[in-house]
């Protein structure tokens, strides 16, 4: 009986088994033969992609929400992996001959000439010689070592499998190409941005011979647009194509091979503000067909706006303020006295807050042709695309003179009514040094007060003060104000500047001597500072004492402009209570200069009260560097203004440049009252 039962369970087992399996076959025989055509033509005639939608980044704008960066829709094309690799190559040389042909940038950064004989393009500079930048790019690209510039370029011409036929001139283009896409890990699923913003004209060409570019996709995206030219170029910098090192560093983050992010400047220092978030369209489109359809959109988002200390009229004003006087210096000056000034650096603080109002290096450019002017600009000898204001360093001389006097006043080494006897030459262990009126005339500035040393500028009154001080209480003093130290301000193209001390000698096994400081004293012997630490410098002691942290971001609001989501306050880095009496000697001094001194002749019938020191320092070649400090106005300050013109001659030429500042801060868009200016917090 149980044998029999056991049969039985077996044959329903089987049973089952054998309908499941006739079930199955039927189905598949259902899809693959009666319905199988239908099938095949609804999986083989459609594919699916996913295509980015780039999102605009944020604009950004001045204190007042006027634009300096906004987007514009433009025209970009790209190479995609789905011909063989013969008709791509023959799409990228057609592309390459086009833009060649018209004079368009693209990017093309295989470093071998292009002639030949081939020969590598590295030049050895501060950071790596030019064997060593050889190695690093070989060892990036996966190649050997030994291989020649030309072996390179034959490297790529058979991995690729160019053309036999092609030219010289061709197979380096072509090669140059291919080591772009790889650099940009060319796949089928990652396309080769060849070029944005491109013209109308040229998009009109590859579509009217749609043959030639067979693999090449046109489309729209945002792309940059810098509201005012060259205006603040220097400050906004600019964004750029993602390096593959960026690239392994971000993709965390989200982004992709062409993605684009800032290289420099508020680009860069605000990324995370100001980029936004892409969008994606999922496209199905028919094998051999032309129709296609959209089956699912992801809306971009905009970047976040950004808004920045910086007054747009202001700006504009210093950057035409300072071109003008440098050429007007150039052309009027005296040889040796400023005929061969060719740039320079201004900056304008609120020295109440620390705010950057505005900022501008000359000669400057224009971001907006930053790719297609690189070598040009690279090449001018007056360096156009250097940061003076951050980045250039200058002996202050004389206007250094203002830590000198307060320092002495503050150790009470003397008080406002100190006087002095003068004689011209300054003996100290057997050396002498001389005023410059003494070496000029054989004169001296007799019997002066601190003020009064200010307005002469006299280097005998301030060495006594140097030998008395010593150097670690001008070191202290100096630190305090904000000297030889970073400024705080968010962009990292700043430099640090140095202060004169052993500690700096000793670094360059140098020794320091006991003059040195005399030297130090009157802003010379290694003082370096940077226009922007000395317009902080400045403004820390018309404040009375107040080192803020100086900042360019004043807002963040979301990109819909309902929302603030961030803002940036006063913020004080070092403080020191300054005697009301000490302070008022040190500014009488500047009024002195600017009313009967030696910037009287800017500003003497200026129509509001100023204070301000002028400074000259030798340089190894031409004319003396100008400098020249300032505020305004007088009985209520404001703004504090800091200016370096190289081989400017004299602080004196420079200080016309202060006057054109301040006139268009106080008289240029309002009638000046006499009251403070409003903190324009109100964010619009």
């Amino acid at each position: 009986m149980e044998e029999k039962a056991l049969k039985r369970r077996y044959r329903i087992i089987y049973f089952i088994i054998i309908l499941f399996l006739i079930i199955a076959i039927g189905r598949l025989f259902s899809l693959q033969i009666i319905d199988g055509s239908e099938y095949k033509i609804i999986s083989d005639s459609r594919l699916s992609r996913d295509i980015p939608v780039k999102a605009p980044r944020g604009e950004i704008l001045d204190r007042y929400g006027k634009p300096l960066v906004q987007n514009r829709i433009a025209y970009s094309i790209s190479i995609s992996a789905t011909k063989s690799t013969a008709e791509i190559n023959n799409v990228a040389l057609n592309l390459i001959k086009l833009f060649d042909g018209i004079g368009l940038e693209y990017e093309k950064t295989l470093p071998v000439t292009e002639l030949k004989p081939y020969e590598f393009t590295f030049v050895s500079d501060d950071n790596m010689t030019a064997e060593e930048k050889e190695a690093q790019f070989k060892k990036k690209a996966n190649l050997s070592q030994d291989l020649t510039a030309e072996e390179v370029v034959n490297k790529y011409r058979d991995k690729y499998k160019f053309d036999k036929n092609l030219t010289d001139w061709e197979v380096r283009k072509l090669a140059g190409m291919r080591y772009e896409m790889e650099k940009r890990n060319f796949s089928a699923n990652n396309p080769y941005l060849f070029a944005e913003d491109v013209s109308i004209e040229v998009i009109t060409r590859i579509r009217e011979c749609s043959d030639d570019f067979s693999c090449v996709t046109v489309y729209t995206q945002p792309v940059r647009q810098y509201t005012s030219g060259s205006l603040a170029a220097h400050i906004l910098g600019r964004i750029g194509i993602i390096s593959p090192e960026e690239y392994e560093e971000l993709k965390e983050k989200g982004y992709g091979m062409n993605d684009y992010l800032g290289k420099q400047g508020i680009e860069k220092a605000f990324e995370s503000y100001l980029r936004g978030t892409d969008g994606v369209d999922s496209i199905e489109r028919r094998v051999g067909g032309s129709g296609s359809e959209l089956v699912f959109s992801k809306e971009p988002i905009a970047g976040n706006t950004v808004m920045l200390t910086i007054d747009r009229d202001l700006q504009a004003a210093t950057e035409k303020a300072l071109e003008e006087n440098i050429r007007r210096i150039a052309q009027t000056s005296t040889y040796g006295n400023g005929h061969d000034a060719v740039s320079g650096a201004a900056v304008v603080l609120d020295l109440n807050t620390g705010e950057i109002l505005s900022i501008a290096s000359y000669p400057t450019y224009d971001p907006e042709k930053f790719n297609a002017d690189y070598e040009r600009l690279s090449l001018d000898p007056n360096a156009p695309m250097l940061n003076r204001a951050l980045m250039g360093t200058y002996e202050p001389g004389s206007t250094y003179k203002l830590v000198t006097a307060l320092s002495a006043l503050e150790e009470g080494i003397i008080t406002p009514e100190t006087t002095i006897n003068t004689k011209g030459v300054y003996e100290y262990y057997g050396h002498d040094f001389m005023c410059s009126i003494y070496r000029a005339s054989r004169g001296t500035h007799g019997i002066i007060d601190v003020s009064e040393a200010l307005q002469h500028s006299c280097n005998y009154f301030f060495y006594e003060m140097g030998d008395k001080l010593g150097i670690e209480k001008l070191t202290e003093y100096s630190t305090i104000l904000g000297l030889g130290d970073y400024t705080g301000i968010e962009l990292e193209e700043e430099v640090k500047g140095q202060l004169a001390g052993p500690e700096l000698r000793e670094k360059h096994n140098k020794p320091w001597y006991p003059g040195d400081v005399l030297q130090a004293a009157i802003g010379q012997s290694d003082n370096l500072f940077t226009p922007i630490q000395m317009a902080n410098y400045v403004s820390t002691i018309v404040n009375g004492g107040k080192n803020y942290k100086l900042h360019l971001l004043k807002a963040v609001k979301s990109n819909d402009n309902e929302k603030l989501l961030v803002t940036t306050a006063p913020e004080i880095r070092h403080e020191i209570n300054i005697k009301e009496e000490n302070l008022k000697a040190v500014l009488d001094g500047m009024k002195l200069v600017a009313s009967e001194g030696t910037a009287s002749a800017a500003f003497a019938d200026f129509a509001i009260k100023t204070g301000g020191k002028t400074g000259s320092a030798q340089v190894a070649r031409g004319s003396s560097n100008g400098i020249y400090v300032g505020f305004a106005p007088f009985d209520n300050p404001q703004i504090a203004v800091a200016i370096v013109v190289e081989h400017g001659g004299s602080g004196g030429n420079v200080s016309y440049i202060a006057r054109d500042i301040f006139n268009q801060y106080f008289f240029g868009n309002r009638e000046y009252t006499g009251e403070i200016v409003p903190d324009n917090t109100l964010l619009r």
